[in-house]
C-alpha cells in the first residue's frame, strides 16, 4: 500500500509491455476499500534506456579523452604517466574500501588518472631534474593543480573531475594548496587521491631520490592521519594494503 511497483502484462497478442500499479487502502462509513491505478509505462522504459544509452555514450567519450590525456603525458614524462596510473589503482580500491557507489568509483579513477595533467606546462627538464628543486622551480610546479584545472574547466564531465584535480594537493588542516582549504572544504574525491598520490609517490622511484618503500609511505599517511590526510580515508588505505593490494608497474 502506498508504494509504486512495475510489472509485465501482456496483451491479447502476447507482446509484453511494462505496467506501472500503485495501490491505496481507504475507509468510510461503508466499509473499507482499495484503489488500484494500472498505468502503461512503456513511453518512459523507452526514455529511459535511451537516456541511460545516452549517459553510456558520454562516459566512453569522456574515458576516450582521459586517455588520450595520458598519452600525451606519458609521451612527455613517462614518470607522471606511470605515477597517475598507480595513484588511480590505489584510489579506486580505497573508494571500494569506504563503500562508495559504483558511479562515484569511477569518477575518482578517471580523475586520478589525469590529476597531474597540469604538469604538461613544467619544463622537463625540472619533471626530470635529478637533484632538489631550487625555490622557484617548486612554485612553478606547485602551479600544475592550478593549470589542470584550467585546462580542463569546460570540459563537461560527469563527475567533479576538474574540482577535484584543482584540490588534490590541499591538506585538511589548510597547509596544501593553490587554496589552502581545511577539512570538509576539500572534496572526499580530492582527499582519497591526495593519500594515494602521496602513498604512491614515496614508494616509488622519482628521478630526485630511490624509492623510499611502501612501509614509509603507510607510516606518513598513519603519523599524519586527521592533520595533512583524512583519517577515514588513511584507515581505508591502510586495510587495503591489508588485504593484499600492490602497485603494478
Amino acid at each position: 500500500m502506498g508504494k509504486e511497483i512495475t510489472l509485465t502484462a501482456i496483451k491479447k497478442d502476447g507482446t509484453d509491455i511494462p505496467m506501472e500499479l500503485s495501490a491505496a487502502l481507504w475507509t468510510v462509513q461503508t466499509g473499507t476499500f482499495f484503489t488500484a491505478i494500472l498505468r502503461d509505462i512503456t513511453n518512459y522504459v523507452i526514455e529511459r534506456q535511451q537516456r541511460e544509452q545516452a549517459i553510456e555514450k558520454l562516459r566512453k567519450l569522456t574515458g576516450s579523452v582521459v586517455i588520450a590525456i595520458s598519452s600525451i603525458l606519458e609521451a612527455r614524462d613517462p614518470y607522471t604517466a606511470g605515477h597517475q596510473r598507480r595513484v588511480a589503482d590505489l584510489s579506486r580500491a580505497i573508494a571500494d574500501e569506504m563503500g562508495f557507489p559504483k558511479d562515484m568509483t569511477e569518477g575518482i579513477r578517471m580523475a586520478a588518472s589525469i590529476h597531474d595533467v597540469g604538469k604538461i606546462y613544467v619544463p622537463s627538464e625540472i619533471l626530470s631534474k635529478p637533484g632538489k628543486l631550487l625555490d622557484v622551480e617548486f612554485n612553478l610546479l606547485k602551479h600544475h593543480s592550478q593549470i589542470g584545472h584550467d585546462i580542463l574547466k569546460d570540459v563537461d564531465f560527469p563527475w567533479p573531475v576538474v574540482k577535484v584535480i584543482l584540490q588534490h594537493h590541499e591538506r585538511m588542516d589548510g597547509s596544501g594548496y593553490p587554496s589552502g582549504l581545511k577539512g570538509d572544504e576539500i572534496l572526499i574525491e580530492a582527499r582519497i587521491i591526495c593519500v594515494a598520490d602521496v602513498v604512491e609517490a614515496m614508494s616509488n622511484h622519482r628521478p630526485y631520490r630511490p624509492a623510499l618503500g611502501i612501509d614509509k609511505a603507510l607510516g606518513e599517511i598513519s603519523a599524519n592521519s586527521a592533520v595533512l590526510y583524512d583519517k577515514d580515508v588513511v584507515e581505508a588505505c591502510l586495510a587495503v594494503f591489508n588485504k593484499g593490494f600492490s602497485f603494478k608497474s
